[in-house]
């Protein structure tokens, strides 16, 4: 068998970088050697230790670039995914903290529970669950510590630590998602939507915990709806229309979230699942007009003609507001059964700073 060609191998820049700098280091040794012979003996005679040891300190220093560039990559892409500076921050958290752990596993709660330090500042700080529930550290509430919480719920019955240990149990190392829960906030009188997010992690013993983060009242992203349809959708596909519309209407389950939830509507337009009206059951929704007469639903089915899956923008006045806001909605084509379904949720774009009253 041919020896394989070096010069085809695609090369991290990080690699590169490291055997540039050892190659540039041994013709500096060569070109200033005062006794080139000596040199030359002493790598024929033994002195090619000295090389093979630059060597490998060097392709070690590049590995741990090339990790170290590969974690920050994927990191950094999944703040990237958020549009609001107050999303990005806590998943900037979340993911930093998670990659302390990886490192130096539970030592990192010491420093993880310094208040005024970037872990603990604020409203922000972060909380780790083993996989069967047990809270192993949570800064704020600290009677939490010990204790198998799998069956605590929100004010919808949203069971909250279970759904923040599903993360968990997905395959990948890093896996990451949102859990959104109606909670007290001390703050105001009514419970408010906070908004979770967690990541999966696995300590250099081996064992695996969820570590998260939540704040309260976070913009609606357009990834949260995105997702939560999707997965609405897939369940509706896997599992059939009889679960997933129940599913769909239980206040309780993952689909409903920050003030706006899942709907299904069939191929003509009409609802199926409409938790906003729940007893107006067969709404025709196709002429229906936003607030400067265009018609969004019969625009999402055009669209859908040619598409599985759509974005379209409408005007509406946000509730207690008579001025129109910008809206959001986003759908998917689904066959379940042998029938069609348009499966969606909408949301309120948030408002620029220089826009607000």
């Amino acid at each position: 068998m041919a020896e394989p060609d070096i010069n085809t191998f695609l090369i991290h820049p990080a690699v590169e970088k490291v055997i540039l700098s050892t190659q540039n280091h041994v013709h500096s040794a060569l070109r200033h050697s005062h006794d080139h012979r000596k040199l030359t003996a002493s790598v024929t005679d033994g002195g090619c230790s000295w090389l093979m040891h630059c060597l490998r300190r060097h392709v070690l220093l590049a590995l741990v670039l090339l990790c170290g560039s590969s974690m920050w990559s994927l990191a950094s892409d999944k703040v990237a995914t958020y549009l609001y500076e107050d999303t990005r921050r806590l998943v900037a958290l979340v993911e930093e903290a998670a990659s302390r752990m990886e490192q130096t596993g539970e030592a990192a709660f010491i420093e993880f529970g310094q208040a005024g330090s970037k872990w603990f500042s604020g409203q922000y700080y972060v909380f780790v669950y083993e996989l069967d529930g047990t809270c192993v550290f949570h800064p704020v509430e600290t009677d939490f510590v010990g204790k198998n919480l799998m069956d605590l719920h929100d004010m919808n019955g949203k069971p909250v630590v279970q759904l923040i240990t599903d993360v968990g149990r997905n395959p990948e190392p890093d896996a990451s998602g949102w859990v959104f829960y109606l909670w007290p906030d001390k703050t105001q009188l009514i419970p408010q939507w906070k908004s979770a997010y967690v990541r999966k992690v696995v300590t250099p013993t081996g064992k695996t915990y969820v570590l998260g983060s939540g704040v309260y009242n976070i913009k609606i992203e357009k990834a949260f709806v995105q997702d939560r349809v999707t997965r609405a959708a897939a369940l509706l596909e896997s599992r059939g229309k009889e679960v997933a519309f129940k599913e769909f209407r239980n206040p309780a389950s993952p689909f409903v979230f920050l003030d706006t939830f899942i709907f299904v509507l069939d191929a003509r337009g009409h609802t199926v699942v409409d938790p906003a009206f729940p007893t107006q059951a067969g709404r025709d929704l196709s002429e229906f007009q936003d607030a400067v007469g265009r018609r969004p639903i019969r625009e999402m089915l055009q669209k859908l003609d040619h598409a599985d899956e759509v974005w379209v923008q409408y005007l509406w006045p946000k509730p207690g507001s008579s001025l129109p806001s910008r809206k959001l909605v986003y759908v998917r084509k689904v066959n379940a059964g042998g029938e069609t379904f348009i499966v969606g949720s909408d949301f309120f774009l948030a408002t620029p700073i220089w826009m607000r009253n």
